[in-house]
């Protein structure tokens, strides 16, 4: 889209509905299928870059290399922040605290 559209101003198509009842959905489908499209795309390219970097034996930069997750990256510092935030141990997290006055 050329512009931003609010969800709750009128939808561009003048239907007279609201944005987020009417083409909300549609445009993101549209935006997902365009995103993964791309997506294929630079796996398609990276891939062909690796092919070549390894037939001529060179590396492959580590521009073009994943990143790793952070986990990997610090694993302490992220279980100490984990601990914190009540993620340790198990994918549930902790309830939070109730704020009744008493």
């Amino acid at each position: 889209m050329a512009e931003d559209i609010g969800r709750n101003d009128p939808c561009h198509c003048g239907s007279g509905k609201k944005y987020k009842k009417c083409h909300l959905e549609k445009d993101e489908q549209s935006g997902r299928k365009e995103r993964e499209k791309s997506q294929i795309e630079a796996a398609k390219v990276l891939e062909k870059e690796k092919e070549a970097a390894e037939s001529s034996g060179k590396e492959v930069s580590p521009a073009h290399q994943p990143k790793r997750p952070v986990e990997s990256q610090n694993p302490g510092w992220f279980k100490k922040v984990a601990g914190r935030m009540g993620f340790s141990g198990s994918t549930q997290r902790r309830a939070p605290t109730s704020n009744k006055g008493g």
